[in-house]
């Protein structure tokens, strides 16, 4: 019933290189093909390179539209550290809009798109969900059916029909058939995604001989802040490390969010928890408790229900929480004795260096705050939908979400998505048109 999905629940960043902000931050020297192959080492082999180079070469420009629209890039920050990829391309690319008097961030930003629409008499038809695309005899896509009031229109386009639906991030039955780790964060974590995005766009491609690309990965950050690195600039860090159920750390736990709950969701059983001591919990709730919604101030509330797992010595609590006492208490050993010698001797991580020695001992699980899915139906590099033949389905296009290929098997930094949707929305729009 309303314009703007995901992106007026985001903060509306976008990822781009070689940009005057980036420059004006301090950042020079870098290029779309470093950006390109930033998202490419971290995405594991799994994106299209084509479609990521398209990507990272016309981000620049996006910002350049973005910007003739009335938004206006404040910041520029980067994207948390990842083991395996070249130190070197990890440069500041994550450009922060400014927010409206009422609004934040993301809202301001797609206002501005919705005030171009508008000014160029785009008709918007709110309240009126498509359900199935209509194909002529040739297999050409020639329109959509949809219900409006309660009727339904056979609606023709008049070039082209393009699919900008979002993802499959609340349908629980596509992620068990797609995607593990989206049902695993719906079923144990919570999802700050619309409710309205289902799929539908994704089912109805799919009907008419669609291929997918790129599902599988999921945009999970930990609903803790315990031990995890900030997920923006200004936020604080909180100490504490995150252990299996042997007790071991398995992650550095402040890398980038989505490689770090990709880590969680790969132990056995998908079990992590969060150990942090005495020290650590006198921080308060308002800290502990992190940006998801503080805890009460001395945590009695969480400890009551349960959320939070304690124990007067190390044994205890590894009682409490099922791992194994011996593999916890080596790790908290290795940990403390690092941190005295300034130092994660075995991850390397900078951030929340303090000693975990004072008891009683607490946890609490790592679970995910979900953001999205990732992949979608298989597109080239003019947006056109493809088929499970390799042929462009005539007269669909896709872009955003619900399209894939461009992302890995799991998210690869803010502003990705963002940036996605104005990217192949733009190639969309202008190959749609001379469709």
């Amino acid at each position: 019933a309303v314009l703007g999905g995901n992106t007026i629940r985001s903060g509306g960043v976008v990822q781009a290189a070689g940009t005057a902000q980036q420059q004006a931050a301090g950042v020079s020297g870098d290029t779309p093909a470093r950006h390109a192959e930033y998202w490419l080492q971290a995405g594991e082999g799994v994106p299209e390179p084509e479609l990521v180079q398209l990507m990272a070469d016309n981000a620049p420009a996006a910002i350049d539209f973005m910007t003739s629209i009335g938004v206006v890039y404040e910041t520029v920050y980067g994207v948390g550290p990842i083991p395996y990829v070249d130190p070197d391309l990890m440069v500041d690319r994550i450009h922060v809009p400014g927010a409206g008097p009422e609004v934040g961030g993301g809202v301001n930003a797609f206002n501005k798109l919705v005030e171009e629409a508008e000014a160029q008499a785009v008709d918007i038809r709110l309240s009126a969900p498509a359900r199935a695309l209509i194909e002529d005899e040739d297999g050409r896509i020639v329109g959509v059916r949809a219900e409006i009031d309660g009727a339904t229109y056979h609606i023709r386009a008049r070039r082209a029909v393009i699919l900008a639906t979002g993802g499959f991030d609340n349908n629980k039955e596509i992620a068990r058939q797609l995607s593990p780790q989206l049902l695993w964060e719906l079923e144990t974590g919570i999802s700050y995604c619309t409710p309205e995005n289902t799929g539908d766009g994704i089912l109805m491609g799919m009907d008419v001989g669609a291929d997918l690309a790129g599902v599988g990965g999921t945009i999970g950050v930990p609903g803790v802040s315990l031990g995890a690195g900030p997920l923006a600039p200004g936020l604080p860090t909180v100490p504490g490390v995150w252990v299996n159920t042997f007790g071991q750390r398995f992650v550095n736990e402040e890398t980038h969010y989505s490689y770090a709950m990709r880590a969680v969701f790969d132990q056995q059983q998908h079990i992590a928890w969060a150990v942090f001591d005495e020290t650590i919990k006198g921080l308060g709730g308002a800290a502990v408790g992190g940006i998801w919604g503080a805890w009460s101030e001395d945590l009695s509330e969480e400890i009551a229900s349960g959320k939070v797992k304690t124990g007067a010595t190390i044994e205890e609590l590894a009682t409490a929480i099922d791992v194994s006492p011996e593999g916890l208490a080596q790790t908290l050993q290795s940990w403390n004795e690092g941190v005295g010698n300034g130092m994660d001797s075995v991850f390397g991580k900078q951030q929340g260096l303090q000693a975990i020695d004072t008891g009683p001992y607490y946890a609490t699980r790592v679970t995910s705050v979900n953001l999205g899915s990732c992949g979608g139906l298989r597109i080239d590099s003019q947006c056109r939908v493809i088929d499970v033949t390799g042929a462009a389905i005539a007269g669909l296009f896709a872009a955003g979400m619900v399209a894939g290929g461009y992302i890995g098997p799991y998210y690869p930094g803010s502003g990705t998505a963002v940036m996605g949707t104005i990217v192949f929305g733009r190639i969309a729009g202008k190959a749609a048109a001379a469709a």
